[in-house]
């Protein structure tokens, strides 16, 4: 029996993990130089914008690939 996960939850979980590890990098980082919170918040604001991207990238390109198949399916008839 084959389970399928909606790609929502797969992509929300990849964004709040991404976060996560980066939070805990500069939360490490601004420990051993005695920076808090400054490393914490540029991490975790480069960690939210390059997810984002990389989900309107990722999203762009399957609508480009299916308009393409809708006009091949389109053009065949």
């Amino acid at each position: 029996m084959a389970t399928h996960t909606p790609v929502s939850i797969t992509n929300g979980a990849e964004i709040a993990g991404t976060v996560l590890v980066f939070f805990l990098l500069g939360w490490f980082i601004d420990r051993q130089l005695g920076t808090t919170p400054w490393f914490m918040i540029a991490f975790v604001l480069v960690a939210i914008v390059a997810q984002f991207l990389k989900l309107y990238y990722v999203y762009s390109a399957q609508m480009t690939s299916l308009e393409a198949q809708r006009r091949a399916a389109v053009h065949a008839k």
